[in-house]
């Protein structure tokens, strides 16, 4: 099987330049003929905010060249996560939009999860939901091989890089998650909200930064921790063996997000 990854689209109305990478990321998809495509999350410029960039965005995943699961990302319904309340209602409309924010794909060998990582650490019933559901996947699945998704990255790459609360998912809740029960079977993280590329292939599992099709973030604005490109990624499972590749289409340009009307507007 052959999945596209994206992340961090940022599709707006008011970033045409987002929506142009976006259009060129269509294109690579639709020519590497891949059968499944999974958003990583901030699939809106600011959806939480402005909830016409939902529907916006929910057009351009339907001309899509293939079916696409996504998880969501702060952009899309708020942070979460312990550091802001989750709102319900936001919650509810990006579900609307977009599919749930949790769900299942089995592959041949494996199973695919993706996870809702604004609710890891919210302490709200729908996180409760979330691990339940988690568990039944884990403890009732005949997969040999499990591949998790999700919006901010599961761990840090080294003892070392400490940047800003946020970027990561919670202690407790990535203890849960890699200690608990997948940790048989995990073989793969894949995460987006960073907007650089590093694939972490000495650990196990293995965890893979899918860097966002729309822009880059400038050393000054954000830290250098992976390689601050374009682009997305295309995972291929055949039977227990797992391929992933970076892919920078000539037509994705990088472009620094402080440079772009969107963010001159608002910072």
């Amino acid at each position: 099987m052959r999945i596209a990854f994206v992340a961090d689209s940022h599709l707006s109305s008011r970033a045409p330049e987002c929506v142009h990478n976006w259009i060129g990321a269509a294109r690579a998809v639709a020519a590497l003929r891949a059968e499944l495509t999974v958003h990583l999350g901030d699939i809106t410029l600011d959806g939480q905010s402005s909830p016409d960039e939902l529907g916006f965005a929910g057009r351009l995943i339907d001309a899509w060249p293939t079916p696409m699961h996504c998880v969501p990302g702060n952009h899309d319904m708020g942070t979460g996560s312990g550091e802001e309340p989750v709102d319900p209602r936001r919650l509810a409309a990006c579900e609307a939009a977009f599919g749930p924010g949790y769900w299942a794909v089995n592959c041949d060998d494996w199973q695919l999860l993706g996870v809702n990582a604004q609710l890891l650490g919210s302490g709200t019933p729908d996180e409760d939901r979330q691990w339940r559901w988690l568990e039944e996947r884990a403890t009732a699945g005949t997969k040999t091989h499990t591949a998790l998704f999700l919006h901010r990255p599961l761990v840090r790459p080294s003892a070392a890089e400490c940047t800003r609360a946020g970027r990561y998912v919670a202690d407790a809740a990535r203890e849960r998650l890699s200690q608990g029960p997948l940790h048989a079977s995990l073989r793969c993280v894949f995460s987006g909200h960073t907007h650089q590329f590093l694939d972490l292939r000495h650990l196990a599992p293995r965890h893979v930064w899918v860097p966002s099709t729309a822009f880059v973030l400038p050393d000054a604005v954000q830290a250098r921790v992976g390689e601050k490109v374009v682009g997305l990624g295309l995972l291929e499972l055949e039977g227990p063996l797992m391929r992933f590749q970076l892919l920078r289409p000539d037509d994705m340009l990088a472009h620094d997000a402080s440079r772009l009307a969107f963010w001159t507007a608002t910072h």
